[in-house]
C-alpha cells in the first residue's frame, strides 16, 4: 500500500505531513474492492468533488452528514454524531487520489475525545464490464493516527466496528457513483435540475457538474449511434447465402 503512493511526486511539506501518518499508523484497512457501471470522466469529478455525493444525499433526505469547500483543495466535514474534520486532497491523478484529514470524534462510543489524522489513498481503474458498459474498478487504503495516550486500547475496541463501517460506507459510495453515472446516461436532465438544489455547492462546481452529465451523456448517446451503425454494417456484409436467408419470402401464417 505505501509502495503504491507516487512520493516523488510531491511537494516537501506534504511528503512529512503524510510520512507523519503512515509511518507510525495506529490503524491500516484496505476496503473491499469495487467493480461497478461508471464513466471515468463522472467518476473522477465525483471523487474530486466529494461535496457534490453528500449534497446529493441530503437533497435525497439520506444522510445526516454535511461537507463543504473551504479552498480549491480543502474541505471541512461533520458526520452529526460526533465526528469533525478537516480534508485536504494532497494528491489526484487519473487513477489515483490521497485525501489528508484531521479530526476528533465525541460521542458515546468512547469516554473521551479522541483526536487522529488520517491518509485516505483511493486508487481505480477503468474497465469495460461483461454486458461492454464501461465501469470502473475502485480500492482505498486507510492509514489512521490516533493522537490519544492509549490509543492502542481505542483500537483494540473499535477497530472491529471501524472496519465493517468502512467497508459499508465504501461499498455504498461506489454503488452511488455508479447510480449517478448510469442517471446521467439515461436522464440527464434530471441530474441538471438537481444540481439546482445542492446545498453547500459553490455555484461554479455545481456547473461543473452540469457539464460532466451532459458530457457523459453525449458520450453514450456516441456509443450507442456507433453500435447501431456497426450492427447495420455487420448486417450489410452478411454473405450472399445469408442474405438469400433473410430475404426469403414466408409463407402467411395461417
Amino acid at each position: 500500500a505505501i509502495r503504491s503512493i507516487p512520493f516523488d511526486q510531491l511537494t516537501p511539506d506534504a511528503i512529512r505531513s503524510l510520512r507523519g501518518i503512515i509511518d507510525d499508523a495506529s490503524f491500516f484497512r484496505r476496503m473491499p474492492t469495487q467493480s461497478v457501471p461508471c464513466d471515468s470522466e463522472m467518476y473522477l469529478f465525483l471523487i474530486r468533488h466529494p461535496e457534490v455525493v453528500v449534497s446529493l444525499w441530503d437533497v435525497m433526505g439520506m444522510t445526516k452528514v454535511s461537507l463543504e469547500r473551504t479552498g480549491e483543495y480543502q474541505l471541512r466535514g461533520n458526520d452529526g454524531v460526533g465526528t469533525k474534520c478537516n480534508m485536504n486532497l494532497v494528491y489526484g491523478s487519473e487513477t489515483l487520489h490521497i485525501y489528508q484529514s484531521q479530526g476528533a470524534y465525541s460521542g458515546n462510543l468512547w469516554a473521551r475525545e479522541l483526536q487522529g489524522r488520517c491518509v485516505v489513498c483511493i486508487h481505480n481503474k477503468p474497465i469495460q464490464l461483461a454486458d461492454g458498459t464501461p465501469g470502473m474498478m475502485a480500492w482505498m487504503d486507510a492509514f489512521l493516527k490516533l493522537e490519544n495516550v492509549g490509543a492502542d486500547l481505542a483500537v483494540k475496541a473499535l477497530g472491529p466496528f471501524v472496519c465493517k463501517t468502512a467497508d459499508h460506507n465504501f461499498t455504498e459510495c461506489a454503488g452511488f457513483f455508479s447510480q449517478i453515472s448510469q442517471t446521467a446516461w439515461t436522464n440527464p436532465q434530471g441530474l441538471v435540475r438537481v444540481a439546482a438544489r445542492l446545498p453547500r455547492v459553490t455555484p461554479p462546481i455545481r456547473e461543473q457538474f452540469v457539464t460532466t452529465s451532459l458530457s457523459v451523456a453525449g458520450k453514450r448517446s456516441s456509443q450507442a449511434a456507433s453500435s447501431v451503425t456497426s450492427q447495420e454494417t455487420d448486417a450489410e456484409s452478411e454473405s450472399p447465402s445469408l442474405q438469400i436467408l433473410s430475404s426469403k419470402k414466408r409463407e402467411p401464417t395461417r
